[in-house]
């Protein structure tokens, strides 16, 4: 008996979770993780509109935000697949759909699933196709007075003209390819048929939001009108139809022979249809609904992609090619107040922008879908997979990618918005540029010696409260690479960063990684927010640039920072401690395997909560800084690790006896350890009688 008992024992200890155990040494268990707000705190910030339906659950359960980064990779991985991609048309899922879909839409609403756009267009003439544009704007395609019909225009004489230059074959793939573009042209109708047009003129123009957006500083209440008239779900079905109805016909059209050198160019009410052949052409994408190339080293100019107040929607299909996309205002997949998809098939292409561009969403759903070649992607403002009240979506399947963005960008997600920058495979380069005087925007938390950044998953919110008082959430901005040997180079507030009820998340599948950022970065967050870090595999260095601190799992005012390098042997190099808590956060840093260093100034030790007496102060006229909890938690499992200043591998740090800290609720807990193991799953929902 008593051997069986010591076995018992022995399988218990081993199979001890090493998370549990460490907060153990603080008398805390996983449930005391987190907080919700309550009613009755006066100053902390109430009725902030706009929060998406994650954000309170993971201020209550901190670890399930990396149950949302996770998911996001999964998503990532599974429908940006080239081998999901590449089936033939009758045999697609809808894999591109899918990703649209999981990566954006779905985190933004939930009152969609996954399993059908319901596209109903056949195979319909080209001619015929655009004859029915025009009648569904109420424009007649023939045209008679008198009695008799006019010589000209003759739609459809003109259009069999201007038609005949087509392949036959895919004459009927295009005609169906508009006809789904008109379903979703009449569901973006539905979803702005409350909405006053001067009321979506004025929200599309203010493609300066990124600036007013963090501090408040020039209030447009045409963003808050038209929130509160548009019909939401309409809007998002209309993009999701968009994007399947390209990658409907991208599949059909390349079954088909090459096709030769051709233009056709036809304008309808809704904007210009243009179709071009496989020669090298120079493509204008001036108020265009419908641009598809057939192939070629094509130039594209202007708005390809991008509609605006007076075009809903706007689509444009590259099927191959090296091509050069260039534009100063919103392109390449921008949605303002609308939809503007694009999808690229193949070939090593350059995208260059100036603003809200390449995946921006502004109280619309805007998307670029590269689906393979090594590209080059450079926008100065808002692009990237960027979004404000809607979804901006950049989806790079495969290649040796490189980014660049001045600010706002590559996974950001300002107020009510998703901004998701995916690229699944690829030794991918990553550039914020640190340099305030190419952008323009110094940071004072670093003397306006270093850009503010707000890129490489980063939500931002409108902190009205110190201005206008007209507040909003933030939204969700995750950058996800799923494999390859990255680099990631930013200023201020960057790779899974948040503010003022926002959410950045940067996951990372796998690869040797380069970190280098600056302050705020890597699972940071001020005032309200989220901020969450996973990389699943390789060795990686961490390392915030010019001496900065608050980073690395640094979280301050009722701040949510979860880091996790699941595997590698890592490099960390902060003037912080890795997990870091101040003014009531939770932040935890979780290496769990592998030879690491850390470097950290001598003041700061790994995982630490600072005390502040604001925490026992009920003298006020506001408690929730006495009524809530806070932790500063490290841990690593396995390896033998190094620290600068000069600390010892295997050991712990915890608070001194003596210190205010618990009674506060405010723990202190640092560990590594020889082995173990950690679940980061989310704490099961108990179950009745149980």
């Amino acid at each position: 008996m008593r051997f069986f008992l010591f076995t018992l024992l022995l399988a218990a200890v081993a199979s001890a979770d090493a998370l549990d155990e460490a907060l153990v040494k603080a008398g805390l268990e996983r449930k005391d993780l987190g907080w919700r707000p309550r009613g009755y705190w006066s100053r902390y910030p109430q009725d902030i509109p706009y929060k998406l339906r994650h954000f309170d659950d993971c201020l209550a359960e901190p670890l399930a935000v990396v149950n949302v980064a996770r998911t996001l990779g999964n998503s990532e991985k599974a429908n940006l697949d080239p081998a999901a991609l590449s089936k033939p048309a009758e045999k697609s899922d809808g894999a591109l759909y899918k990703a649209a879909f999981t990566l954006g839409v779905e985190r933004k609403i939930g009152s969609f699933r996954a399993y059908s756009v319901n596209l109903t267009a056949r195979d319909t003439d080209i001619v015929e196709a655009l004859l029915a544009v025009q009648r569904d704007a109420g424009r007649p395609d023939r045209l008679v007075t008198f009695g008799n019909e006019s010589p000209y225009p003759d739609y459809r004489k003109d259009l069999e003209k201007a038609a005949a230059a087509i392949p036959a074959a895919a004459r009927t793939v295009l005609g169906r390819l508009i006809l789904n573009a008109l379903d979703a042209h009449h569901w973006s109708s539905m979803a702005l048929r409350n909405v006053p047009l001067e009321k979506r003129a004025a929200a599309c123009a203010r493609l300066d939001i990124g600036v007013e957006n963090t501090d408040g500083l020039d209030y447009e209440p045409a963003i808050d009108d038209m929130a509160k008239a548009w019909d939401e779900p309409s809007m998002w079905y209309a993009g999701l139809k968009c994007v399947q109805a390209l990658d409907e016909a991208r599949l059909a059209l390349a079954q088909l022979p090459a096709a030769a050198a051709f233009a056709f160019d036809w304008k309808t009410p809704y904007g210009w249809v243009r179709v071009r052949g496989s020669g090298d052409d120079a493509i204008d994408a001036s108020e265009s609904f419908l641009i598809v190339d057939l192939g070629g080293k094509d130039t594209w100019k202007g708005p390809a992609g991008a509609n605006d107040a007076l075009r809903q929607i706007a689509l444009a299909l590259d099927c191959g090619g090296d091509d050069s996309w260039e534009a100063d205002g919103p392109a390449q997949g921008a949605g303002l107040c609308g939809i503007g998809v694009l999808v690229d098939v193949s070939g090593n292409d350059t995208y260059r922008a100036g603003v809200c561009s390449q995946g921006f969403g502004q109280l619309g759903m805007g998307v670029l879908a590269d689906l393979g070649g090594r590209d080059t992607y450079f926008v100065k403002f808002q692009g990237q997979g960027a979004a404000i009240l809607g979804v901006g979506e950049l989806l790079e399947v495969e290649g040796d990618d490189t980014y660049t963005v001045w600010c706002h960008g590559q996974g950001y997600g300002a107020a009510g918005g998703v901004g998701v920058l995916a690229d699944r495979a690829g030794n991918d380069t990553y550039l914020a540029e640190r340099d305030p005087a190419v952008t323009g925007r110094p940071s004072y938390h670093s003397e306006l010696k270093v850009s503010v950044s707000e890129a490489q998953g980063c939500g931002m919110g409108r902190r009205g409260d110190g201005a206008d008082g007209h507040s909003w959430a933030g939204g969700l901005g995750a950058l996800l690479d799923a494999s390859g040997d990255d680099t990631y180079t930013a200023g201020n507030w960057c790779m899974g960063t948040g503010y003022w009820f926002g959410t950045g998340v940067l996951w990372d599948g796998g690869g040797n990684d380069s970190y280098r950022g600056g302050v705020w970065s890597e699972a940071t967050g001020a005032h309200f927010c989220i901020g969450a870090f996973v990389d699943e595999a390789g060795d990686d260095k961490h390392i915030t640039l010019d001496g900065a601190a608050n980073s690395i799992a640094f979280a301050h005012d009722f701040t949510v920072a979860v880091f996790v390098d699941a595997a590698g042997n890592d490099v960390y190099e902060s003037s912080s401690g890795p997990g870091t808590s101040i003014n009531r956060s939770f932040a935890l840093l979780l290496d769990l395997g592998g030879d690491d260093s850390y470097t950290m100034a001598a003041t700061n030790r790994p995982g630490m909560a600072l005390f502040d007496e604001k925490f026992r102060d009920r003298s006020g006229g506001a408690t929730y800084f006495a009524d809530a909890s806070s932790l500063g938690l490290f841990l690593d499992i396995g390896g033998t690790d190094k620290y600068s200043p000069d600390r010892k591998n295997d050991s712990e740090w915890l608070d001194d006896p003596g210190s205010p800290n618990p009674s506060v609720r405010n723990w202190s807990v640092g560990v590594d350890r020889a082995e173990g193991t950690v679940s980061l799953d989310p704490i099961p929902e108990k179950q009745p009688g149980k």
